[in-house]
């Protein structure tokens, strides 16, 4: 059953990365792939997913917790929480 499931839905509907200042997570089944949030990320902490689908997240001991990704995601699939 685990193959099937795994075929059905092949990625995680829910990643959380936590870097030194914040955590992120994107809810892959929620993002359309515009690509907003990867191409103005200021510090390049996201990327396409090789499927092209939804961002992941390539260097989360990059992020600052500024927002810009959760704030000007049209689909909400994107939050971010500051680690203090």
């Amino acid at each position: 059953m685990t193959e099937v499931s795994s075929a059905i839905n092949p990625t995680p509907a829910v990643t959380v990365r936590k870097g030194p200042r914040g955590e992120v997570r994107i809810f892959a089944t929620w993002c359309k792939g515009c690509h907003i949030c990867v191409e103005f990320c200021p510090t390049k902490v996201l990327a396409m997913h090789p499927n092209g689908n939804h961002p992941i997240v390539i260097a989360q001991e990059k992020c600052t917790a500024c927002h810009f990704c959760d704030t000007h995601c049209p689909d909400l699939a994107i939050s971010v929480k500051k680690i203090e």
